[in-house]
């Protein structure tokens, strides 16, 4: 049975690399990334810097609507909600099965769960799963300790640079040291609230608004791609 880890370029399911890097178990037959195209900057660069270690990534793009999410959005007029996850359905959880169905026999998905979080191991829908990090009852703690023991950077935390379930502080940095990434999701937000009236990525406000009040804080930098020897900033 082949093994596919759904890997998300944060610090949970770099961990499972990082154990089979210590052969404390088996490497995945494939480590997939589901790329919406609208990731952090810091991620791909993770990413590549992983590959640069000798780690295969396989990227699938597109989604389920062949364009990335911000075409989609372009397109649609509208932005990621928290009312809908239509976009983590799209980007990430069908193009993982699409890919798991076009292996040939059967698959096991490796999903980075972590034993802090055990209780969202619940609402998986694969049938073949397996969570290496609830079964060894690593946390969060113990996987940035495990992926320095393999000799890796301890990556940022991972995740669309549009997602509305992000906090404050990311919004401010993605302003701050993302200005064009910044003016995209400005673009998209307007265009959804002239086409849907009120859509906006935070509920009753724009992230204008919503960040306006911190703009003059000092705030560290969000965009730091890696450092060896401390901790990641945010995750």
């Amino acid at each position: 049975m082949k093994t596919i880890l759904s890997y998300g370029a944060g610090v949970n399911s770099t961990a499972i690399i990082a154990l089979a890097l210590l052969n404390e178990i088996p490497m995945p037959d494939h480590i997939v990334f589901s790329d919406t195209g609208a990731e952090w900057p810091h991620t791909y660069k993770y990413m590549d810097y992983l590959e640069n270690q000798g780690i295969k990534i396989t990227y699938l793009t597109g989604g389920n609507k062949e364009m990335t999410l911000i075409e989609y959005c372009q397109m649609k007029n509208f932005v990621p909600s928290r009312m809908n996850r239509w976009c983590t359905d799209y980007w990430k959880i069908q193009p993982l099965r699409r890919f798991a169905k076009g292996l040939d026999g059967e698959s096991e998905m490796i999903l980075g769960i972590d034993a802090g979080e055990a209780h969202r191991a619940e609402r998986t829908r694969y049938k073949q799963i397996t969570f290496p990090l609830i079964e060894l009852s690593m946390d969060r703690n113990d996987c940035k300790k495990v992926i320095k023991e393999a000799g890796l950077g301890v990556p940022q935390k991972s995740g669309c640079f549009i997602c509305p379930y992000q906090k404050k502080r990311q919004w401010i940095d993605l302003k701050k040291y993302y200005p064009t990434l910044w003016e995209i999701a400005i673009r998209l937000e307007k265009n959804s609230i002239f086409k849907h009236e009120h859509f906006t990525f935070v509920n009753g406000m724009t992230i204008e608004e919503f960040v306006s009040d911190l703009d003059k804080q000092e705030e560290l930098p969000f965009g730091v791609v890696l450092d060896e020897r401390c901790e990641c900033l945010f995750n």
